[in-house]
């Protein structure tokens, strides 16, 4: 290669390295800096709408806590005969109505309620559908196995 590059004549030797630095400069900013300008533009729009997310993300989540919050302040029972009344309800809607036993208010918001041969799974659901949707959490509870598969007798003690 030296040799041809040798045997040009001067003109054609000075195009030939204007031609190279040419070549050069163009595989350079194809290959290293076009690459690096484009990857540095699609960051910096990620990086945009990350942020842009990122604040919808933080508003939406107060808007979620105020409306938890909202919903668990009017869920809440107020009064004996309003915890009473919503007991038996959703103890009829959950089916659980003939193996509840005794109902029995205590204090201005609690309840201990007694279930006998109970369904467990029935029993859990209603629980839990009471705790989501009526604000009564369990404080206390104490659950016995009955010699029928699946049945238990429960004593619970809820309170908002």
């Amino acid at each position: 290669m030296k040799g041809w590059f040798l045997s040009l004549t001067q003109r054609e030797r000075v195009m030939v390295q204007v031609a190279s630095s040419v070549v050069t400069v163009f595989l350079l900013y194809l290959l290293v800096l076009d690459p690096i300008s484009s990857n540095y533009s699609k960051n910096k729009k990620n990086v945009q709408t990350a942020t842009e997310t990122l604040e919808w993300m933080r508003k939406a989540a107060s808007e979620v806590k105020q409306l938890r919050g909202g919903r668990q302040l009017s869920a809440r029972p107020q009064g004996k005969q309003f915890v009473l009344s919503m007991i038996d309800s959703s103890v009829r809607k959950a089916g659980l109505a003939t193996v509840m036993k005794r109902v029995q208010p205590e204090g201005d918001s609690g309840v201990r309620v007694w279930f006998e041969a109970a369904a467990f799974d029935e029993l859990i659901k209603w629980l839990a559908t009471i705790e989501s949707e009526h604000g009564l959490l369990v404080n206390e509870i104490n659950i016995e196995q009955t010699d029928s598969v699946g049945l238990v007798n429960a004593r619970i003690f809820l309170d908002s």
